[in-house]
């Protein structure tokens, strides 16, 4: 029997689909502020940015809320609720439009060296990682409000989009800091 007869069950094919975007956005992530230093992490480039450092600490704050948002505050989702898992593959990791983060995922000083944050950063990700890896249930049949009010309410599987792109998206702001870096 050829390879291309076998058929995946969906479920399996979309969960193996979740896992790939959070394992390449980790190291997407990560890879944005490989061989930056303490020093540098700490250079805003202008007095209203952040620096490297306060990206990965609101990316680590962000996660952390919307871990324990999916691991707490899950319920049943509502059957006309709409299917925005597109529209957020699309859409988070574009910086061309800016947000405001919620002051709950504002950066603040919480760590001392760019290791200790890349450390709590891996620490968080294998955890929504585990989470997807070891759930048995529908990801499309529960859902959890998003702490950003754009998004509203969203299933517990575009939350871990959401999740995955929101860290494509630090990931492209650290770049632009490095560049200011460099080039500045």
């Amino acid at each position: 029997m050829s390879a291309l007869n076998i058929s995946i069950p969906a479920a399996t094919a979309d969960k193996e689909v979740l896992l790939a975007l959070l394992r390449e956005s980790r190291e997407k992530f990560l890879g944005s502020f490989a061989g930056v230093t303490d020093e540098q992490s700490r250079v805003k480039p202008s007095a209203d940015s952040w620096s490297v450092l306060d990206t990965v600490e609101h990316l680590i704050l962000a996660e952390t809320i919307q871990m324990k948002l999916v691991t707490t505050q899950r319920m049943p989702r509502t059957g006309d609720a709409p299917n925005r898992e597109e529209l957020f593959l699309r859409v988070v990791a574009d910086r061309s439009r800016k947000t405001q983060s919620p002051e709950s995922a504002q950066p603040t000083g919480r760590f001392a060296t760019l290791a200790d944050a890349a450390k709590q950063f891996k620490a968080s990700r294998d955890s929504v990682i585990r989470f997807a890896e070891e759930t048995t249930e529908d990801l499309r049949k529960t859902e959890v409000k998003h702490p950003h009010a754009a998004a509203g309410m969203v299933s517990t599987y575009e939350m871990l989009i959401i999740i995955a792109k929101h860290a494509e998206r630090h990931a492209a702001q650290i770049e632009e800091i490095r560049k200011d870096l460099v080039d500045g």
